[in-house]
């Protein structure tokens, strides 16, 4: 039984270094202060680290001991920030870091208060004890990017008595407004402005972290509506064909799971001819959208030139498509990994990894999804009215 405890332990704190790793590494790009690790890790898994560490003081002493973790000191205020690069991951390292900075988003550092703690190693640092039931770390719920918090409260607010603390919440039912302007949910499922949704695993994490809505009962895969996890180009023409309801308006992302399946580029042109017959068929003209870059393998692959093909395939066969692949891409044509989650992760619906989109991933596309969308519609209205 001991051995089982301290094995469990074991297993525990290395899943913990593999969490902070990659919540550094997802900062990779301006450091990570203290403060948003905390909050970085809260929101990816759900467990308050200061309950584990007790205070910031011991979370920096144990980051310090990490091996791939340092730290550096910028600014008259002295403030800390921390790093990662591992052999396994200073490829991604390298990439996030050579990624063009998006002047919005960068930090000042000269806004943020002065440090509260030094680091200082402590061989012993007090950690949970081993003889207590050791919480294995979770999985990532959602690699996210929180946005930050106040600057004339971030450092100003104690921790709350022990009874009263923060305790995890289910995103699962996290309230949000419905939208007035969109489509009966209890018919067509996710929906963005009057659009029904049709996608994988990149659009069903729009519909859930993004709009709000909840996975469908009952399933052993995830999935809400015509948002479907692990969903092909075959599969989506046949979910079209049975579907009790379809919307006038329809917008589809379906095509990355056949890439990451390895389909050669003959398959994804039968596959989807045939879903956009099944609308056609129901008296629909989809309003389809280019797949946006893989990030599972950067540079040149078959699969990235399959890719590309593909897209130009939806450009010249499809009457009605936005081309948002283009928003994942830098000027040169490589692809923007700050807008991607660290690594891959297991879907319910495939047996291939992917590496979805974070949370600046995904306002970004709908960010411009809105705006193509309200292009059309000002385009619609000025040629009904010329």
């Amino acid at each position: 039984m001991v051995l089982l405890d301290r094995s469990a332990c074991q297993e525990a704190g290395e899943e913990l270094i593999k969490q902070l790793r990659s919540v550094i590494i997802s900062r990779s790009k301006e450091g990570a202060t203290l403060d948003e690790i905390i909050d970085d890790y809260r929101e990816l898994t759900g467990d308050p680290l200061l309950e584990s560490f007790g205070s910031r003081q011991n979370l920096a002493n144990y980051l310090s001991r990490v091996d791939g973790i340092w730290y550096s000191t910028e600014g008259s205020d002295g403030l800390i920030l921390w790093y990662c690069s591992t052999p396994r991951t200073k490829h991604l390292v390298e990439l996030i870091q050579g990624q063009k900075p998006n002047v919005r988003a960068v930090r000042n550092h000269r806004n943020y208060a002065p440090v509260t703690y030094s680091v200082a190693v402590d061989n012993n640092p007090p950690v949970r004890p081993p003889t207590a039931d050791p919480a294995c770390p979770k999985f990532f719920k959602d690699n996210v990017r929180p946005p930050r918090k106040p600057l004339q409260n971030r450092y100003k607010q104690p921790n709350p008595p022990k009874e009263r603390r923060w305790r995890p919440y289910n995103r699962s039912y996290r309230p949000k407004r419905p939208r007035a302007d969109e489509l009966d949910v209890r018919m067509f499922g996710p929906s963005f402005h009057k659009h029904q949704l049709m996608g994988d695993d990149f659009f069903l994490s729009i519909a859930k972290w993004e709009l709000g809505y909840s996975f469908d009962r009952g399933h052993s895969i995830a999935m809400s509506g015509l948002c479907i996890s692990g969903l092909t180009l075959a599969e989506a023409a046949k979910r079209v064909e049975v579907a009790p309801f379809i919307a006038p308006q329809v917008l589809v992302n379906v095509g990355t799971v056949d890439l990451l399946h390895g389909r050669q580029m003959i398959d994804l042109i039968h596959d989807f001819d045939t879903l956009m017959a099944r609308f056609r068929e129901r008296n629909v003209e989809p309003l389809v959208t280019t797949l946006a870059p893989i990030a599972n393998a950067g540079g040149w692959s078959p699969m990235q030139d399959r890719l590309r093909k593909f897209n130009e395939y939806i450009r010249f066969s499809c009457p009605n498509y936005l081309d948002l692949g283009r928003y994942f891409q830098n000027d040169d044509g490589s692809v923007r990994f700050e807008c991607y989650q660290p690594g891959p992760r297991k879907v319910t619906g495939s047996i291939m990894p992917h590496v979805l989109w974070n949370k600046l991933g995904r306002n970004l596309l709908l960010l411009e999804l809105g705006n193509e969308l309200a292009n059309r519609i000002c385009e619609s209205y000025f040629w009904s009215n010329v």
